[in-house]
């Protein structure tokens, strides 16, 4: 009988069991977690380094001038010497500098599309020159039959501004992007011509202007949290050239004189890292 009992019991204890536990909450899962959106205003800042190349196209003139003979020609030695000014005068310069400044965008997300356009404003302050010396290969006369001139020629700008558009592929807080547009500076050229006692000509030429190029690129923007975005980005910049005329003369050869044309062409190439405050 006693046995009977507790057998009746723990089967009891058993079938209410399932029913106890139904009764117990269930603890809901996780949420999933939040797929972060490219799409919103940003603002930030960049740095960097900028490497600048130029191409210097001189010419030396050979045309009449009423009133004035060509100084680099003559009878007996032609356009001899306007052909070596303009050699010595035609070559290529570098130079790098740091890059850096802000930006600000807007970018809008389609599924795992992004379009974007983005402004920036920058320190890009290249700096180049170069020298070259030759000999007047052709007699001015008996005086300057050794004689020897120098041009020397610099390139420089200032600041940068660039607007572009972006065209991305996220990979969730991760995208990869190519950018282009148009870049914007203010490239100015020198160019300076003497040569040794004799002839002692001289004459300076140059020309500073706002000149509209255009840029290409790309770049990993890599977002840490829903506001803070880091990115590394490259840019390939390409200016034109700039034209500088001007003159060359000789005090003591009065009535003599050349006229002298350089242009100047920029490219760079800029590497530099920002950070964005997404809104």
């Amino acid at each position: 009988m006693k046995n009977r009992l507790l057998g009746t019991v723990s089967l009891s204890v058993l079938l209410a069991c399932p029913a106890m536990a139904a009764d117990l909450p269930v603890k809901a899962p996780p949420p999933p977690a939040a797929v972060f959106s490219w799409t919103g205003f940003y603002v930030g800042l960049n740095a960097g380094g900028a490497w600048g190349h130029s191409d210097a196209t001189t010419s030396a003139s050979c045309a009449p001038v009423p009133g004035i003979s060509p100084l680099f020609c003559s009878p007996l030695g032609a356009q001899a010497n306007a052909i070596a000014v303009a050699a010595a005068g035609t070559g290529s310069m570098s130079g790098n500098a740091f890059t850096g400044g802000g930006q600000i965008g807007y970018n809008w997300q389609n599924s795992s599309l992004v379009l974007g356009l983005e402004a920036d404003f920058e320190s890009f302050r290249l700096r180049a020159s170069r020298q070259a010396s030759a000999r007047y290969p052709a007699n001015f006369g008996p005086a300057v039959t050794t004689k020897t001139f120098t041009i020397t020629s610099s390139m420089d700008t200032d600041w940068l501004f660039t607007a572009r558009g972006r065209l991305g592929w996220a990979f969730s807080n991760l995208l990869a992007y190519a950018t282009g547009g148009l870049a914007i500076t203010n490239p100015s050229a020198t160019h300076a011509f003497t040569d040794t006692p004799g002839l002692s000509a001289t004459g300076t030429w140059s020309n500073s202007e706002t000149r509209v190029g255009w840029t290409v690129g790309g770049g990993l923007e890599w977002a840490m949290n829903r506001n803070w975005t880091v990115k590394a980005e490259y840019l390939y910049l390409n200016f034109g050239s700039v034209n500088a005329n001007g003159t060359v003369f000789s005090p003591s050869a009065p009535g003599y004189a050349s006229a002298t044309s350089t242009a100047v062409d920029l490219t760079a190439h800029i590497a530099r890292a920002g950070i964005n405050y997404k809104f």
